[in-house]
């Protein structure tokens, strides 16, 4: 009997985090996706040059509303650091965009209300400005590892093509990239919600610096997006963690990896390393416990927003549960059943296969296939993540070295 309750208790749980995020994760997709069409990877690499500190600000707020998560902002930000960007330009772009995007926004105002989300906003753009700025002080002298020379990808997409795969975009890059972790966020919240009783943190963790200091040694190392961590980030708010101690979690949880850290050492040097994740961590803190002054000062202890949140009627929230629900299915189907039945056809003689390291998600993957189609010589590329590699039709004229230098400059291993 106790099995069952616990089940249906848990169900229950999943659903209703499953169901408060997924039209305000919609909404996030389309305005990421608007984004995506206005606004090139092109116009981001030209402002992000020599000009140290105002290059760190420019970057920080290219990357805040910019739909990359923590994994495929890793080869972007090596990218821009071999075509010409400044050492504190590239942390700041590595830090700015996984915390915080368009549909993490829309997912923190659903579970955590307004004014959290316009917090994690303005926490964001700190972290990263402190961050860049302290980089490019103390780290100016030291010179990063050799990389090879990286040649920039030609052949940028038009308007007209990005706006004609604008659902291809949505549908593949932006929810293929978050898809598993999102899930397993879900889950997690779900399970934190169901098992773990109210109030637990508040007599377990009483000491608000304790448990900050807990969530940064967690945060730090683990690998998560954005969208991913704040249901986790709700469900632990609702059983007694202070606010500051989950708006760390949220700061340090996408915005450093093993992943990243490990890139950021071979690009950009281990000083820039240490000073990258110093300054996370101490503005990381300092914010949290701005925080919680702030929640404890103006009475916005009640700040979770779960359960009280009827901006938008149950129908409509319904429906974006039923779409979330397809997209994810359907993202599965294609994505690992049907791209299976390709793995057992002989390559023509006109198509080549090179093994890529470094890809993790969808996005990476998209950028893999547009730098390979980008060379003369070389198109219909088809990536497979499962197995590490892109296989691309050829002509006479093409030539592997540019292909396999289009692919090391966008940020990946060949």
């Amino acid at each position: 009997m106790f099995l069952i309750d616990f089940t249906l208790n848990l169900v229950e749980q999943i659903f209703i985090f499953f169901n408060e995020v997924s039209i305000y994760l919609i909404f996030g997709f389309l305005v990421a996706g608007i984004l995506h069409v206005i606004f090139p990877e092109t116009i981001i690499r030209r402002h992000l040059g020599n000009d140290s500190f105002g290059s760190v600000i420019k970057s920080t707020l290219f990357g805040i509303p910019l739909p990359l998560c923590s994994c495929g902002v890793v080869p972007v930000a090596a990218s821009l650091r071999n075509s010409g960007a400044s050492r504190g330009a590239s942390i700041s772009f590595l830090i700015s965009t996984p915390q915080v995007g368009a549909d993490s926004f829309m997912i923190t105002y659903s579970l955590l209300g307004w004014i959290f989300g316009l917090f994690r906003i303005a926490a964001s753009i700190i972290t990263a400005l402190a961050a860049g700025i302290m980089v490019n002080i103390l780290a100016v002298k030291e010179r990063p590892p050799a990389t090879g020379i990286l040649l920039p990808v030609a052949n940028q997409e038009t308007y007209k093509q990005r706006l004609k795969t604008f659902f291809s975009y949505v549908e593949y890059e932006l929810l293929g990239s978050i898809a598993g972790t999102l899930i397993i966020g879900i889950l997690l919240a779900g399970l934190i919600a169901a098992v773990i009783p109210d109030g637990f943190f508040e007599r377990r963790l009483d000491h608000p610096f304790f448990s900050m200091i807990i969530m940064l040694v967690i945060g730090i190392p683990m690998y998560v997006c954005a969208a991913a961590s704040t249901p986790i980030a709700a469900s632990l708010i609702m059983k007694g963690l202070s606010p500051g101690a989950a708006l760390v979690f949220l700061l340090c949880g996408p915005a450093t990896n093993m992943i990243t850290i490990t890139t950021v050492s071979k690009t950009l040097g281990k000083t820039s390393t240490i000073v990258y994740l110093a300054s996370i961590s101490i503005v990381s803190l300092a914010l949290g416990y701005l925080l919680n002054l702030v929640t404890a000062t103006y009475g916005f202890q009640k700040i979770i927003m779960l359960h009280g949140h009827d901006m938008l009627p149950n129908w409509l929230k319904l429906l974006g549960s039923c779409a979330l629900a397809l997209m994810l299915g359907w993202y599965y189907v294609k994505t690992k059943l049907l791209t299976k039945t390709d793995k057992g056809k002989t390559m023509s003689d006109t198509r080549t296969r090179i093994p890529v390291k470094g890809m993790t998600c969808q996005h990476c993957a998209g950028n893999v296939k547009k730098a390979v189609e980008a060379v003369t010589g070389a198109s219909d590329a088809e990536v497979n993540l499962d197995d590490g590699y892109v296989e691309f039709e050829t002509t006479i004229d093409y030539d592997i070295e540019q292909v396999k230098a289009a692919i090391i400059s966008a940020g990946y291993t060949v």
